[in-house]
């Protein structure tokens, strides 16, 4: 039976856009920066990527700039029309609209590296989670790398807590749960007990914003040298388990295995 994504469209047709949300402030500029480093890192260049979540391309045209092979999609139409007019140049491969619980479009090992940043913060049920990226491993090659990203539970509260929006009974609902509207947030070890059940190599985890939420107004305040400042420390702290704990966006990286 066909999933009902209707509340999740809606969510993304009504706000501001998962690319502007990379570039309201230089606080929020740091997710970014972080998973674009540690992608150019890992993945080596000229690999053929697929970017199976890309929303308006905030990941997929700047990998594709720096000589990755990128094809781009995304469930939501509207995401869909915006790469196809940022790609009129033809920077990415290709661009299309689809799921990826379904991604048989696609031959079993097409690309060198899968993206997958964003579905799992709206698949509600372990099956769904565990579905997409069997589908993601399948459709990578052997010693390919997968990178997915997750919201961590612990950041969500906390963050919560602090803004004073939520009443006790919704808070300790999000935290028991892991729902918030239409996002699935995930506890500290649910990232590896999920990857556990697959042939996949853990390079690393990061938290790809750190402590950027209770930050946030010192890192809007913070001159350019101060903010290089903070990046560096960032850059060598966020795959700490310290700051994974209490990073609201993770990245996990890994290879499947030959």
């Amino acid at each position: 039976m066909q999933k009902d994504y209707n509340s999740l469209i809606t969510h993304y047709l009504t706000g501001f856009g998962e690319q502007n949300r990379l570039t309201l402030s230089q606080a929020h500029s740091i997710e970014f920066i972080t998973t674009m480093h540690f992608l150019l890192k890992h993945i080596p260049k000229g690999s053929t990527v697929l970017d199976c979540c890309a929303a308006g391309g905030v990941y997929a045209f700047p990998l594709a700039k720096e000589g990755y092979n990128v094809t781009a999609g995304d469930l939501i139409q509207a995401h869909v029309d915006i790469l196809n007019a940022e790609n009129k140049h033809g920077m990415l491969e290709s661009v299309y609209q689809g799921d990826v619980l379904d991604m048989s479009r696609f031959a079993d090992e097409s690309f060198d590296a899968v993206l997958c940043l964003g579905a799992l913060y709206h698949l509600m049920e372990r099956t769904d989670r565990e579905k997409c990226v069997a589908e993601c491993l399948r459709v990578l090659k052997s010693g390919g790398i997968f990178a997915f990203a997750y919201i961590s539970r612990n950041a969500l509260f906390i963050n919560h807590f602090n803004s004073g929006a939520y009443t006790s009974d919704e808070l300790t609902k999000q935290w028991k749960t892991g729902v918030n509207d239409v996002f699935y947030t995930m506890d500290f070890n649910e990232v590896n007990t999920l990857m556990d059940t697959f042939p996949v190599t853990k390079i690393t985890d990061i938290g790809v914003d750190g402590l950027m939420y209770p930050l946030k107004n010192r890192l809007n305040e913070a001159t350019a040298e101060e903010f290089s400042a903070y990046m560096e420390y960032h850059i060598e702290t966020c795959q700490q388990p310290s700051i994974l704990g209490h990073s609201m966006h993770g990245l996990w990286i890994g290879r499947k295995m030959q």
